[in-house]
């Protein structure tokens, strides 16, 4: 890795930590280029402002979003086994520590300002978008009957991060050990089959 990625990406990582632990507007660019150990000026040469840097973290997070988990319908495949893989791959994207920490940025960053994650929580609900067009193809196969797919599809996640994200966002609870996440994916899915199968 080039030494200017490198010292980017413990720019990222030190924004990270810095905005989790004091808020985006209590922590200074100073603040930032010590917990990186990295001269203030080489933060200003890869990010001209804060708030350039805080949108590097937001595209960070919609990256990790897009590419976590593939969402594909297959005909010849199983529903229940298809819906299982999508819930582990859901999970596992929760259970990412990089991920919690972008979360958790991300929400005391809503409370304060709003407006400046907009881009970020749109493409989240655009990523919710690949689950509905699962379920459309699925119910367009004869499989699922759903009159709203949209809905379904948020229901679905929420039924997983009901267990897999709120508790451990708000509350800081324990990540559910695998047993537990075994039995929360089963239920999940076999709520959403018992509701939706044609």
């Amino acid at each position: 890795m080039a030494r200017s990625i490198e010292k980017k990406q413990a720019i990222l990582v030190a924004a990270i930590a810095e905005f989790k632990n004091k808020g985006f507007e209590s922590t200074s660019m100073d603040q930032i280029a010590m917990t990186a150990a990295v001269s203030k000026r080489t933060v200003y040469n890869h990010f001209p402002s804060k708030e350039l840097l805080f949108d590097a973290i937001l595209d960070k997070m919609i990256t990790l979003f897009s590419t976590a988990v593939s969402i594909q319908y297959q005909s010849e495949k199983e529903l229940t086994l298809q819906l299982i893989d999508i819930a582990e791959q859901e999970i596992a994207l929760l259970s990412d520590a990089a991920f919690v920490d972008l979360a958790k940025v991300i929400m005391a960053e809503m409370m304060h300002s709003p407006h400046r994650i907009n881009k970020a929580l749109a493409e989240v609900e655009s990523r919710d978008g690949d689950l509905t067009s699962w379920i459309i193809s699925a119910g367009a196969d004869g499989k699922l009957t759903v009159n709203d797919a949209e809905f379904a599809a948020t229901q679905f996640f929420a039924l997983i991060k009901a267990f897999c994200f709120w508790p451990q966002l708000v509350q800081g609870q324990p990540f559910p050990e695998k047993a537990q996440q075994v039995k929360i994916i089963n239920s999940a899915v076999a709520m959403f089959i018992g509701n939706y199968k044609a």
